[in-house]
């Protein structure tokens, strides 16, 4: 037969349920669903996904009554469905939520003509989002760092196939080893490092020099030995200024992954 359907505004607000019995076909349309201050113990239905859930909550709308946004209603539902053992889904509820908050942050600021902290907000908004989702998703973070350290890999090998790498001790750089190189082929690295007092240097390695310098928490010893050559050319020029680069989004990325696991980026 015809299913049953709600037609009109279904106003839960302040409500209490055991559970929730319903299927998506029976949602009232958008702006008709009123949840806040709405609680309950679990779903029963069919639709207890978070793309489904995501969907219900989406029909919310604060806006006709005077508010930017609900976050209870979102929060109510990540733990039902976290306690009914969907956590995944719980996330995927909070990572929208955050989205849909920190949006209706931005939206105030600007209808405040409050226009730094609108570009502020713009701006971490993203970085959050991209790196560790709002502090929901932490190991996000170690995915970037791993791909920084391919990268780099790639940018440091380059610029040793170039010779744009250089000893990152002064007193190397005055040594009469290395002075008495300059200009020698087939070029001053390889000349030093073929001289006998060279022979206990450390050997450059592309895999562990990026890793040392875009991970803070790790000393491998590899970065206070060599430097790219910025007096060089082309791959010793950008291989510095990627240095620059991996080594501050190596502090940002740890200090965003480690906030992300304590709990200080959240705001639930």
């Amino acid at each position: 037969g015809e299913k049953a359907k709600i037609s009109g505004a279904m106003d839960l607000t302040g409500a209490e349920f055991g559970r929730i019995c319903d299927e998506a076909h029976c949602w009232p349309a958008a702006g008709d669903l009123l949840l806040d201050r709405c609680r309950y113990g679990g779903f029963t239905g069919k639709d207890i996904s978070a793309k489904q859930r995501i969907d219900w909550l989406s029909r919310l709308d604060p806006t006709q009554y005077g508010k930017d946004f609900w976050p209870q209603p979102w929060e109510q539902c990540a733990k039902v469905l976290r306690e009914m053992g969907h956590r995944e889904d719980a996330k995927k509820i909070l990572i929208d939520k955050e989205k849909r908050q920190r949006k209706a942050r931005r939206q105030q600021a600007k209808r405040e003509h409050l226009y730094e902290d609108y570009y502020w907000y713009a701006l971490w908004d993203r970085i959050l989002a991209a790196t560790v989702r709002y502090g929901h998703q932490p190991l996000l973070a170690f995915v970037w760092l791993f791909g920084l350290w391919i990268i780099g890999i790639g940018v440091f090998a380059k610029a040793e196939q170039y010779n744009a790498i250089k000893p990152n001790d002064v007193r190397i750089l005055r040594s009469a080893e290395w002075v008495g190189c300059a200009g020698k082929p087939p070029s001053q690295l390889e000349c030093f490092l073929a001289h006998p007092k060279a022979a206990s240097y450390p050997k450059f390695n592309p895999a562990i020099y990026s890793a040392d310098t875009l991970l803070p928490i790790v000393a491998l010893e590899m970065q206070s030995f060599w430097i790219p050559d910025d007096r060089k050319s082309g791959w010793g020029q950008w291989g510095r200024y990627f240095l620059w680069l991996q080594i501050a989004m190596g502090w940002a990325l740890s200090l965003l992954a480690v906030a992300g696991f304590s709990g200080l980026i959240k705001s639930d």
